[in-house]
């Protein structure tokens, strides 16, 4: 499971989770986690989804039973045609209290979600990271979370804070491993215009910053539902971004986890007996 989210206002994380979800090499499944409102079905699927099926109508089934086995039945197409599928999020902010308890059990069951016998892998737009009703169980439990922060001193700043952040949330799920296997930065320009180098932004934040993908207005926007998609944009030096991310993804997960940390545990001294080690 791969969690998207940003430090600020959430600049490009529903686009990024598209258009990874659309170049994906394996069965993969979009979660619209982000509890301010979804943009997949007004935007991308321009009101073409199925508005019954999302996070709503399985925040419906937990209210009364197990949602284990539920989860499947609640996705729909990405998209016409697509192989890549999505968990729609909440249309409107007031709708967040509804699903907020679906946190903790998604957090469980999408890292381990298999259909047909074959593992899915799960892309979680969690928007940003401050929202109310944040799903940071989803986060604690990701086994990559991807910040995704602009390369204005602003932005940097912001993702600066959200590391400290996250690192906290990471550690507190596993003590003994190290969150800085867990967490990676992705720099997406808000324009043209470059204010701070990827290797700059990297040495800020202290976490590996894996890929960039530079700003283009036009893709952005059609990815957003704002306009068709051009014929051949997936050849576009955006997508070809976008590809680079998705390699850098897979190696990020497919590198040995380090040592486990160890910690020292210091016991009281019995009446009459010496404390030792031996």
């Amino acid at each position: 499971m791969i969690c998207l989210v940003s430090a600020k206002n959430a600049p490009g994380v529903t686009t990024t989770a598209v258009a990874l979800a659309e170049i994906w090499p394996r069965p993969v499944l979009v979660a619209e986690c982000d509890p301010r409102y979804g943009d997949i079905l007004a935007g991308y699927q321009q009101g073409t989804g199925d508005m019954t099926k999302g996070l709503l109508g399985l925040a419906a089934i937990h209210q009364r039973s197990d949602i284990t086995q539920q989860v499947y039945h609640f996705v729909q197409p990405l998209s016409p045609g697509s192989e890549a599928r999505l968990l729609a999020g909440i249309q409107v902010p007031a709708q967040a209290p509804g699903v907020a308890a679906l946190w903790e059990p998604l957090s469980h069951l999408l890292p381990s979600l298999i259909v047909k016998r074959r593992p899915v892998d799960v892309l979680v737009d969690c928007g940003s990271l401050h929202s109310p009703y944040a799903p940071l169980p989803l986060i604690r439990n990701a086994d990559l979370v991807l910040l995704l922060t602009g390369d204005h001193l602003e932005h940097i700043r912001a993702a600066h804070d959200a590391v400290q952040t996250l690192t906290a949330h990471l550690m507190a799920a596993r003590p003994y491993a190290d969150p800085s296997w867990r967490l990676a930065a992705v720099v997406r320009p808000p324009s043209s215009q470059r204010h701070n180098s990827r290797k700059a932004i990297q040495h800020t934040l202290e976490i590996d910053t894996i890929a960039e993908i530079r700003h283009d207005e036009r893709v952005g926007a059609e990815l957003l539902g704002r306009r068709h998609l051009p014929g051949g944009y997936l050849r576009s030096a955006y997508m070809r971004d976008v590809k680079v991310l998705q390699a850098s993804i897979d190696q990020q997960l497919s590198r040995p986890a380090p040592a486990a940390r160890t910690g020292h545990l210091s016991l009281p001294a019995g009446h009459g007996e010496a404390a030792h080690v031996g």
